[in-house]
C-alpha cells in the first residue's frame, strides 16, 4: 500500500480506512474496519520496526518522525526541544538548493555521532526521484519472513546458524545428516530419556549397566566408542575429544576443517561412524541382544562403510551437483581509460576508516591525453566500506 499507491485495491482502502494519513502512518487501527485492514493495523507495529527510508530527493520523508538515519526516527534521539515549525518538515527542508546540509537547523539537537551520520547521506534536492522504503532487516533491503519472525521475537542472530548449514551440507547420505541434526538438538531416544518419560526401568547403558545412557555416552563414553575413537583420534587432540560436553564436542568435530581420516574430511566421517556406533546400538535392542558388535568388528564395519559412502558420493556424475564449488576467481588487470578527443572522464572513489567509521571521498577529472583539468576532496561524515 505505501509502495504501490496509484492500484485499485490501495486507493480503495486507503479511501476508506486511510483517513488521508501518508507513509508508515498510513495504517492505523480503525473502529468496525474489515478483516483485511484490522489484519493489516495488527501488523503495521511490525512494519513500523523494520523499514527505513531510502534518501532520493528528501520531499517524502520527515526529518524528525520517520526512520531515515537509524532504525528509530531521530525524535527520540534529541537531546533539546524541536521548534514546533520544523517538527513535521521534510528532509529536504533541512538542506540547501545545492543539496548542502543546513546544519545550524539540528547540530544542536542530536548527539555528534548521528549529526556525522547525516552528513554521510546524498539528498538530490532538484531530484524527480522519490524516496523508497526498504526493509532494513536484511542486507539487500527486501522484506522475508524470516527477518520479520526475528524481529517480532526480539530474537538475537543464533550462534548456532553455521552449524546448522554444516549439518545440512555434509556429503554424506540424507539420513545421516537428519540424524545429526537431532543429535544437536538433543532428540536422540537414550534410555536416560525413556527412564524421564516413565517407559523405562532404568537410565543405566545395556552394555555397561553402572553407566546412564545418554547421548554422549552413545557415541563417545561406551566402551565400543571409545574403543574406536581412540584409534582414529590424534593423540594429542583426545584430552578435549574426550571431555568436552556434548555441544561442544558436536560442534568442535562438525566444524574441523584440518583433520582427516583414511582420506575423509573429519566432518563426514565423524558423522558417518556417529549414526553407524549408534545404529548398532538399536540393532542390538531390537534383536533383544544385551551386547553389539565386537568392538574390533564394529570398527571394520565402520570403516567399511564409512569408505563406501565416501566413494560413492565423490564418484563421478553426469548429474550437475549442486552444491559443487562455484569456479575460481580469475583476476584481471584494470586501468584508466582516456575519454574521447573534446571531453573529460570524471573518476570518484571513497574510503572509511572501520565499517562504519569517519568516510571521505575524492575525485579527478582528466582530458583525453590524461592531464589534470581539476579534483576535489570531501569529508562525508560516518560510512560504510561498501558504500563509499
Amino acid at each position: 500500500m505505501i509502495q504501490e499507491k496509484d492500484t485499485l485495491w490501495t486507493r480503495v482502502m486507503q479511501a476508506k480506512y486511510g483517513r488521508q494519513r501518508q507513509g508508515l502512518n498510513l495504517i492505523k487501527p480503525v473502529k468496525g474496519s474489515s478483516f483485511t485492514w484490522a489484519s493489516l493495523a495488527k501488523a503495521s507495529s511490525i512494519l513500523n520496526k523494520g523499514c527505513a527510508w531510502n534518501i532520493k530527493n528528501g520531499k517524502g520523508t520527515k526529518f524528525w518522525l520517520d526512520p531515515w538515519v537509524l532504525q528509530v526516527p531521530l525524535k527520540e534521539m534529541v537531546t533539546g526541544d524541536i521548534p514546533p515549525d520544523l517538527e513535521e518538515a521534510a528532509v529536504a527542508n533541512f538542506t540547501g538548493v545545492d543539496g548542502s546540509w543546513r546544519t545550524e537547523l539540528f547540530s544542536n539537537l542530536l548527539p555528534s555521532e548521528i549529526h556525522q551520520k547525516i552528513l554521510s547521506i546524498a539528498v538530490g534536492k532538484l531530484s524527480q526521484e522519490e524516496d523508497r522504503l526498504f526493509w532494513s532487516g536484511t542486507a539487500d533491503g527486501r522484506f522475508s519472513t524470516k527477518s520479520a519472525f526475528a524481529l517480532l521475537t526480539q530474537r538475537p542472530p543464533d550462534p548456532s546458524e553455521k552449524i546448522w548449514k554444516t549439518i545440512w551440507r555434509l556429503p554424506v547420505p540424507e539420513r545421516i545428516r537428519t540424524f545429526m541434526w537431532q543429535t544437536f538438538l538433543g532428540k536422540i531416544v537414550t534410555n536416560v530419556l525413556r527412564y524421564s518419560r516413565k517407559i523405562a526401568s532404568s537410565p543405566c547403558c545395556d552394555q555397561c549397566t553402572n553407566q546412564p545412557e545418554s547421548i554422549l555416552h552413545i557415541l563417545r563414553d561406551c566402551p565400543p566408542a571409545l574403543f574406536f575413537w581412540s584409534r582414529h583420534v590424534p593423540i594429542q587432540r583426545q584430552q578435549n575429544f574426550f571431555s568436552d560436553p556434548q555441544e561442544d564436542w558436536l560442534r568442535k568435530n562438525l566444524l574441523e576443517e584440518e583433520l582427516m581420516a583414511s582420506d575423509i574430511s573429519w566432518p563426514a566421517f565423524f558423522s558417518m561412524a556417529a549414526w553407524l556406533l549408534c545404529k548398532n546400538r538399536c540393532t542390538a535392542a531390537l534383536r533383544g541382544k544385551t551386547t553389539a558388535l565386537s568392538a574390533p568388528t564394529l570398527e571394520h564395519s565402520i570403516m567399511t562403510k564409512a569408505k563406501m559412502w565416501h566413494d560413492s558420493w565423490h564418484a563421478p556424475t553426469l548429474i550437475p551437483d549442486s552444491r559443487a564449488r562455484p569456479a575460481a576467481r580469475q583476476w584481471e588487470n584494470i586501468g584508466w581509460s582516456p575519454p574521447l578527443e573534446g571531453w573529460v572522464t570524471l573518476n570518484v572513489d571513497g574510503a572509511s576508516n572501520g565499517n562504519p567509521g569517519p568516510a571521505g571521498a575524492g575525485g579527478v577529472i582528466r582530458g583525453s591525453t590524461g592531464l589534470w583539468v581539476g579534483g576535489f576532496v570531501a569529508n562525508i561524515g560516518v560510512g560504510h566500506g561498501g558504500s563509499c
